[in-house]
């Protein structure tokens, strides 16, 4: 039964292998119809959604429940930690770019507090020094960061934004900016992301990133697309998440969403 399921993943892997999405690459500034450069079309992404979090907001409190992929438990167990991620309580300093999250699963607890570039793991209350889960566990957390926080990351963090072509996904268009992140997700020296912007509605529809922070994630990268989103105080935020593997393979990742956010001046 062990090996027939191996033998599966490996030809489930070769077959999804042929549907890796290539991450599209920087190019210098070209001139586009519109005449939009990649400042301002971040500038109203960025008003859109409401502003900066971290120029009024101390600290972002979510709830959150999801599921995982049956896939992605399998090619990375270390990573989806899904014996203890699939509810948490998170809190998020925008100011500072930290967090403290606490998981919960079906082995009990796991809390991660970060504050690049220092991350701490406690699994139900004992501290965990293995490298490769302090690791693997910046990265997650770093990278939700962005997910959860949106355009107020990118523009702490993502540099000058670079314009790529315009996609068009089910008949809507949407502007592409290139970030560049230095230091990137976790303890990565260096990540890039590609922010997918709504053209018509101005707000911020997938992100598309690379993910050098853990050794078995070198070379891969994922995105995640915007769901549904919620009015808080002010500041629209993400509610509702999609996240696939886009390289080395294709496969569905993780589906999540926020049952409360709370934004605390």
């Amino acid at each position: 039964m062990i090996r027939s399921l191996q033998i599966y993943l490996i030809i489930s892997i070769l077959l999804l292998a042929g549907c890796a999405a290539q991450f599209p690459q920087s190019v210098p500034d070209t001139q586009f119809d519109d005449r939009l450069s990649a400042a301002e079309i971040f500038a109203d992404c960025l008003q859109a959604h409401g502003g900066q979090l971290g120029n009024e907001i101390d600290q972002v409190h979510l709830s959150v429940s999801g599921t995982w992929g049956s896939m992605i438990k399998r090619i990375q167990p270390l990573v989806t930690d899904f014996e203890y991620r699939i509810d948490s309580e998170e809190i998020y300093y925008p100011k500072e770019g930290a967090s403290r999250i606490q998981w919960s699963g079906p082995q009990g607890t796991k809390v991660i507090e970060w504050d690049y570039p220092k991350v701490k793991v406690f699994y139900n209350g004992t501290q965990s020094k293995d490298p490769d889960v302090l690791a693997s566990s910046a990265m997650t957390s770093s990278t939700f960061e962005l997910f959860h926080l949106g355009p107020s990351v990118l523009a702490r963090r993502g540099g000058d934004p670079v314009r790529l072509s315009d996609e068009l996904i089910n008949g809507t268009n949407y502007h592409r900016l290139y970030f560049l992140f230095e230091p990137g997700f976790g303890l990565s020296q260096r990540d890039e992301v590609v922010a997918y912007i709504n053209a018509e509605t101005k707000l911020l529809y997938r992100v598309w990133l690379t993910l050098e922070g853990f050794r078995t994630t070198q070379g891969a990268t994922v995105d995640v697309t915007y769901l549904d989103y919620k009015n808080t105080s002010g500041y629209l935020l993400p509610s509702k998440f999609d996240e696939r593997v886009r390289a080395p393979i294709s496969i569905h990742a993780h589906t999540w969403w926020n049952t409360q956010i709370e934004l605390v001046k």
